[in-house]
């Protein structure tokens, strides 16, 4: 039968809106590279980007290094990089803090060269004209590997009796036994030589 084959008529009005309604999130949000350029780790992408309205509380950061459980793992002198990455309409006003303490603004948060004075929580507050979000707090640490320096076990001073100074075996004793001879004999020798040479003068 053709009637099989046969396809429906569309209005224009009506197939024009269908051919701009499809997908609009995949149009709108085309997957994008995050990860900072020269370093190293797994791309994100912008379908990674979290949502404000599923966590309206606290937004996930994204981070380098990766975090775990709200915890960045790095070694000093090492850079670590905190972003927000929710987009808010209108443009939001961003601001850092560190333990409590304001510490930069923008979307991005450098840490070059980590010293022990950077050590601590950090989070990012975003400002609009209608409303306040609050980002999850990241705590920067030390890698296990290079924490808290290892102290090394206290060795043990085990008191030694008088009689442990004189316990030396047989072969030390006569080795030493030989050589205070020898040099006794040395000695002596000097001593009368130069007891000659006075009685020639």
């Amino acid at each position: 039968m053709k009637g099989a084959n046969t396809q429906l008529p569309v209005p224009g009005a009506l197939e024009k809106d269908l051919s701009t309604s499809w997908f609009p999130e995949l149009e709108a949000q085309p997957p994008t590279s995050s990860s900072p350029k020269g370093l190293p780790g797994r791309p994100r992408t912008s379908q990674e980007v979290p949502n404000a309205e599923d966590n309206p509380s606290l937004i996930p950061l994204v981070t380098f290094p990766e975090s775990s459980k709200g915890i960045i793992y790095s070694d000093l002198n090492y850079s670590v990089i905190l972003q927000w990455m929710v987009t808010m309409n209108p443009e939001p006003v961003l601001s850092w803090t560190f333990d409590g303490k304001p510490c930069g603004t923008g979307e991005k948060l450098f840490i070059r060269r980590l010293s022990p004075d950077q050590l601590g929580t950090y989070l990012c507050i975003a400002r609009n004209t209608d409303k306040e979000l609050v980002s999850e707090p990241v705590t920067v640490s030390l890698s296990p590997a290079t924490g808290a320096p290892t102290v090394p076990a206290p060795t043990v001073a085990y008191p030694m009796k008088p009689n442990d100074y004189m316990s030396v075996s047989g072969g030390s004793a006569i080795a030493l036994i030989v050589a205070a001879t020898i040099g006794g004999l040395v000695l002596i020798g000097s001593v009368c030589f130069y007891i000659l040479l006075a009685l020639k003068k």
